[in-house]
């Protein structure tokens, strides 16, 4: 009986000592477990309803075979360990970056899915764990580009966007743009064409392959 008082006294102290104040447990912060069975799961043990989960601000992207890019997590607590892993490394591989965020390079054609794990720590030893869910597409890169016009008029301080065609179809590679004469025809990295000054010049668009096409435009004074 001793044994078991000194026991239940030590507890008791030990809440004394580690509980920030006596209304901890108040009705504006309730102690709550939430568990959800969705497509990004996620389980959450909390002290406080306000508090705001981690989250990424898409739930898909794609990537060029031999290329990479970023995925970041926002709103990740300073105090919390994060982990990233591929559901198929011979398809995507990952690798931890600082600041809430990883790197994922694309393998080989096909799905992969990136499962992101927040764990942090709120009481004693238990743990909040929000699960992330990121699907990559990869594809593979283009092996020819062709402009839907070789030529076409445009009046003076209008724009058009160029229509390309990839092949193959499944390819998300974008290719680059570029005008001969800045002075007449300026073009944005999405193949917007801009008339700025009277003339002709040629817009080419490239690929990673060094495949090129061309298009011829006059801009026309209105």
């Amino acid at each position: 009986m001793r044994k078991a008082s000194r026991a239940l006294l030590l507890i008791a102290l030990l809440s004394v000592i580690l509980l920030p104040s006596s209304n901890a447990f108040a009705a504006t912060e309730p102690f709550y477990v939430n568990t959800s069975d969705n497509k990004s799961l996620r389980q959450n043990v909390r002290l406080s309803t306000s508090s705001q989960e981690p989250f990424i601000k898409q739930d898909s992207a794609s990537v060029l075979v031999g290329k990479s890019d970023i995925l970041s997590v926002y709103k990740v607590p300073s105090d919390s360990d994060i982990t990233y892993k591929s559901s198929d490394e011979s398809i995507l591989t990952v690798k931890a970056l600082e600041d809430n965020s990883c790197e994922y390079t694309g393998k080989s054609v096909g799905t992969a899915v990136i499962t992101v794990k927040v764990k942090e720590r709120v009481f004693f030893f238990m743990e909040s764990t929000t699960t992330l869910k990121f699907t990559v597409d990869v594809t593979p890169l283009a092996v020819s580009v062709k402009l839907s016009k070789t030529r076409f008029k445009m009046p003076l301080d209008t724009s058009k966007k160029l229509q390309y065609t990839i092949r193959p179809s499944i390819s998300d590679e974008i290719p680059s743009f570029k005008s001969s004469n800045n002075n007449i025809v300026t073009v944005s990295s999405k193949g917007i064409v801009k008339a700025v000054g009277v003339g002709t010049a040629t817009v080419t668009a490239t690929i990673e392959n060094g495949s090129t096409d061309t298009c011829k435009i006059t801009v026309t004074d209105k």
